[in-house]
């Protein structure tokens, strides 16, 4: 009885999250957050939830969700003071001297980049509707061009290169004990080989499309920078190289993440960027409470065995071999795709949390970061992504997201994994 419960309280918190059902109340829906916290009332009064398992994902999950806030602060800055507006405008520009493919390309590595140093879910919200607006200005009458640079900003991040650069990696790394340095000295290489892979995918996938789209040849005004921009712009750079210097000292992430949000308010108020109250509004409380409601779903299901049969799973698999790293990235990957990654990454964060910062416990981020290219449902950056294309009057069928996801998907997964084996093997 008591497995029953859980399967269909995990079931029951993702669809909640991925359909966002209207309670016919003036248009409140429900949200991810949502979601969460109903799957976990159901689970404490199921008695699947004890108050022993809030206190442990509490201490498992505040360090992590602090530095996630804090850079969401930091983000919201960068944007106050329009420094997306003008890459925007920039790449206007750029696109009306020369072709359509090379304005795909320029946002391409902007989506890769954007991410790497911030979030994906940061950059979801921030990239696809500037986007959206940018190539409607550019090749107006053209939704298809326009459903082509929004899938390039979606699929551009694949393997997260810095724990920073995924909330769930975030939460994963913290528990099992893998440090910035580590984590980034194995997944960068990884992450540029899957971008390149997937860049190709796509420029050979919209070749026809973006061959055929023309824009108007005429001069394009770039906003004037914002006399905050130089300073948020390298506050968020120090940031970000601060890191790498701190992990090396030993130094958590969260005290980083902290001292670049105070920076932040600081330069808010110092250039009159926005009040500190606009800034804060940039931080997501639905997101924070998504993450921790997922995680102690996700215990709940701890307590019926799920666990221990997704480690017998992979414990098929000889350790340390190629079979090894293959059965968890596929699992990973498949589980995200269909029970979204966050509650997948949990599950096996703790069916493999004995092997702490070992390859197997890479190759199930590898598999929870490329997995929801297959369907929506398999991430938050995919419900944000689809639910602002929603709004921008962008509809995407099902069907050509999973025929584009499966053709990107299935190379850089393969590719990714083969990459971290023949890491370990060299190490």
């Amino acid at each position: 009885m008591q497995e029953a419960v859980a399967y269909s309280t995990l079931a029951l918190t993702v669809t909640l999250a991925v359909s966002r059902p209207s309670m016919g109340l003036r248009g409140f829906r429900v949200t991810p957050g949502m979601a969460a916290l109903v799957g976990v009332a159901l689970l404490v009064v199921a008695g699947l939830l004890r108050i022993d398992d809030l206190v442990a994902s509490a201490q498992i999950q505040w360090r992590p969700l602090l530095a996630l806030t804090c850079i969401m602060v930091t983000t919201g800055v960068v944007e106050e003071v329009g420094a997306f507006e003008r890459i925007a405008a920039r790449i206007e520009s750029h696109a009306r001297r020369t072709s359509a493919t090379h304005a795909f390309t320029l946002v391409f590595w902007v989506s890769v980049v954007t991410p790497s140093l911030l979030n994906n879910d940061a950059a979801i919200l921030l990239l696809t509707p500037l986007v959206v607006a940018l190539t409607r200005r550019l090749y107006p009458g053209k939704p298809k061009v326009t459903e082509a640079f929004a899938f390039a900003v979606f699929l551009a991040p694949g393997v997260a290169p810095f724990v920073i650069s995924n909330p769930m990696n975030m939460i994963v790394a913290e528990f099992a004990g893998i440090g910035f340095n580590a984590y980034a000295l194995v997944m960068v290489p990884i992450s540029i080989a899957g971008a390149l892979l997937t860049y190709a995918v796509l420029r050979g996938h919209f070749r026809k499309l973006l061959a055929g789209a023309t824009s108007e040849a005429r001069d394009v005004t770039v906003p004037k920078a914002h006399r905050a921009e130089g300073p948020a712009v390298a506050l968020l750079l120090a940031v970000f190289f601060a890191y790498p210097v701190m992990a090396s000292l030993g130094a958590p992430i969260w005290v980083v993440s902290v001292a670049g949000a105070l920076g932040a308010l600081g330069l808010a108020l110092k250039y009159q960027v926005a009040s500190p109250r606009k800034v804060l509004g940039h931080v997501s409380p639905d997101i924070l409470v998504f993450l921790w409601g997922v995680f102690l779903v996700v215990v709940g299901l701890r307590h019926v065995g799920v666990i221990e049969r997704l480690a017998a799973l992979y414990q098929t698999a000889p350790a340390g071999s190629a079979h090894e790293i293959a059965l968890v990235g596929g699992v990973a990957a498949l589980g995200s795709a269909i029970v979204d990654n966050h509650p997948m990454s949990i599950l096996n964060m703790m069916a493999l949390g004995q092997h702490g910062g070992s390859r197997p416990l890479l190759a199930a981020l590898i598999g929870g970061d490329i997995g929801p290219r297959l369907l929506p449902i398999g991430s938050l950056a995919g419900l944000l992504w689809m639910d602002v294309l929603r709004r921008s009057a962008v509809e995407i069928s099902i069907g050509k997201f999973i025929r584009l996801g499966t053709l990107v998907l299935l190379p850089t997964l393969s590719l990714s994994l083969t990459l971290l084996w023949l890491a370990g093997r060299l190490g």
